[in-house]
């Protein structure tokens, strides 16, 4: 989970020259995914690692399915996801479908929590995905090979190969992934739930990554990053429902160029980039495509006076060409954001930050964004820390190309969906040498969002897009991580729950008879335990996830059950001279529970999973 600070010199370094999602983030909840987990479960989608590792619930429309995040009961649209801070959601849909983002040649993943507007603009709503490049900080050759079978005909491989000096590195991965899911599962459509067998999911999926990092001087350093993927998926279909010969092709590249330089100004930072994205859909009776070209283009200057304060400005713009079957015509937006990023320690135990955001879109007026954050450490002894922290921020969404240009349907006259979030916590950090860490954080959330853009059948029976509803989502986060060392034993532990309450406050149009009820898929409890035990060179992994009970419609008249999961992997460490050899057996859904993320999609049994990864000093 998050990789706090637990000495007074180490928390001076984090808050002024830490990580960009902390730095200017006082008050908000930041989490970050270990890399042992990151690496154990290197073959698995982004999807996956989050469900896993925090207490965030996705929506998967079955195994072979897309995969949708809900943060704080908001929905996947109001999700930003960013790849080295810029956007890669879709301007056609306004979301990412994180089962097909692997974690294969990611470096970091972390996560922040509640809205995030004025920081990464446009969607930021109910919380944000940071996804990094890895940095290649070895010098010389290295590498490693990963080759993994597992249940369901299941086969990954994949590769890395970089290289590194005191001024230049260089880092290529790519993967290939085969899963056939022919697993059985229980038809509860059909009377007596009979046992059958899952037919017509097969996942194919292959990309790489590469990415270069020049110091061309002391002050100036030049990167290049490029990420393929590609996934060919048949569509699973629901439990009773006739099998169409659903597919879907998803092909994106991403490429992007950085420039840093160092000043007596501070630094500068430029980046340039290019994302495609193509989706091609087929059935029985339908064929389709979507083919989006993005550009996006941002600079921003930091300066940073001693430990004090650090101010961030700068521009990004975006422009958008969208050709979709769906559309009359091809469309193309232009949108551009001006944001200031401020962050002052008036004294040491005290953070303040202030950032504004203004965005510009072509045919809207979205309002000024503000956050407003503290921290504040009011305890600091040599075992005790405990820090009481705040935030308030504004939000909002601009529609979705689909939402305003689908034909027949789109609808141009569309608000932009607004919000604001309000949050406070206690965090607590128990250090007893170095033996023993413990870190408690609780956080109190409130969500108000208005003109929540909704597609509902008008009085024609066409499914149209309108601003229905304003929600009020509200709840409580509550996370705990251990670590210790008894002798040569390592533990590691990380538990949270989550309470999530959304519901609709008003109703613009049609029946309010679902005013106050709980909206569909949003649990109201969620929660996960994390632990890793490692001895000599042996280590153990587990991950235990409970969902509670989700309506599967917003009268609240039809209900999935809650369930739990349970994963375990077993690794050892075998040294061949300089080089490693990593044996790896894990077990997922242990148990062999039987669930649903969605109504009437099949969702795999118990299964087991065998690596080999050889790794290069």
């Amino acid at each position: 989970m998050a990789q706090q600070d637990t000495t007074q010199h180490q928390l001076r370094t984090v808050e002024v020259f830490g990580k960009p999602a902390e730095v200017y983030a006082t008050g908000s909840r930041v989490v970050q995914l270990d890399s042992a987990f990151l690496s154990t479960y290197s073959s698995g989608s982004l999807a996956e690692a989050l469900q896993a590792r925090t207490p965030i619930y996705f929506k998967s429309y079955g195994v072979s399915g897309s995969s949708s995040v809900a943060f704080r009961g908001t929905n996947a649209s109001q999700t930003a996801v960013l790849w080295n801070g810029l956007h890669i959601a879709s301007p056609t849909l306004g979301q990412s479908d994180f089962s097909v983002l692997p974690l294969s040649g990611i470096g970091e993943v972390a996560v922040q929590h509640g809205a995030a507007a004025a920081s990464y603009g446009s969607g930021a709503i109910g919380g944000a995905v940071l996804l990094n490049s890895p940095k290649y900080k070895t010098e010389g050759i290295g590498g490693d090979v990963k080759l993994e079978t597992g249940s369901f005909d299941r086969y990954f491989g994949s590769g890395n190969l970089g290289y590194g000096s005191k001024k230049f590195s260089y880092a290529l991965s790519a993967y290939g992934h085969l899963a056939e899911n022919t697993f059985k599962y229980k038809d509860l459509s059909r009377f007596g739930t009979p046992e059958v067998q899952q037919e017509h999911a097969q996942v194919q999926q292959h990309g790489l990554t590469q990415d270069l990092n020049w110091h061309i001087s002391p002050a100036t350093e030049l990167s290049l990053h490029g990420w393929y993927t590609f996934s060919d998926r048949e569509l699973q279909p629901a439990m009773g429902a006739v099998n169409t010969n659903a597919r879907q092709l998803d092909e994106s590249l991403r490429l992007m160029a950085g420039l840093q330089h160092q000043s007596q100004l501070g630094q500068t930072d430029v980046k340039l980039a290019y994302f495609n994205d193509f989706l091609h859909y087929t059935d029985n009776s339908n064929d389709s495509e979507a083919d989006v070209d993005t550009y996006q283009l941002q600079a921003e200057q930091t300066y940073t006076y001693g430990t004090r304060w650090s101010l961030r400005g700068g521009v990004n713009l975006q422009h958008f060409v969208a050709r979709n079957d769906g559309y009359a015509r091809e469309q193309e937006e232009s949108r551009a954001s001006l944001f200031a990023l401020f962050r002052y320690d008036p004294v040491q135990p005290l953070q303040l930050t202030l950032n504004l955001r203004q965005a510009l879109v072509e045919n809207y007026n979205p309002p000024l964004t503000p956050a407003l954050g503290f921290n504040w450490k009011f305890l600091n002894s040599n075992q005790h820390q405990v820090s009481l922290k705040g935030n308030a921020s504004g939000s909002y969404r601009v529609p979705t190309l689909n939402d305003r240009f689908w034909a027949g349907a789109g609808n141009p006259d569309l608000k932009p969906e607004q919000g604001w979030n309000y949050e406070l916590g206690l965090r607590h950090v128990l250090v007893q040498g170095n033996a023993f860490l413990l870190e408690t954080e609780a956080t109190g959330y409130y969500m108000l969002i208005d003109d929540w853009i909704q597609w509902t059948p008008n009085y024609t029976g066409l499914w149209r897009p309108t601003n229905l509803q304003k929600v009020e989502s509200k709840g409580i986060e509550l996370s705990t991580t251990a670590t210790a060392t008894l002798g040569e034993v390592k533990l590691s532990s990380t538990a949270g729950y989550t309470y999530t309450s959304s519901v609709q406050a008003a109703v613009y149009e049609g029946s309010g008879s679902d005013k106050g009820r709980q909206l569909m898929y949003v649990p109201r409890h969620k929660a996960i335990l994390a632990t890793e035990a490692k001895y000599k060179s042996w280590s153990l992994l587990g991950n235990l996830n409970y969902t509670g009970l989700r309506y599967t419609s917003n009268s609240e008249t039809s209900h999935l059950d809650d369930f739990i999961l349970l994963n375990l992997a077993l690794s050892r460490r075998l040294q061949l001279g300089p080089n490693t050899l990593l044996l790896t057996l894990r077990s997922d859904n242990l148990t062999n529970a039987a669930y649903q993320t969605m109504a009437y999609r099949a969702m795999p049994p118990r299964g087991y999973t065998f690596s080999l990864r050889f790794i290069l000093p």
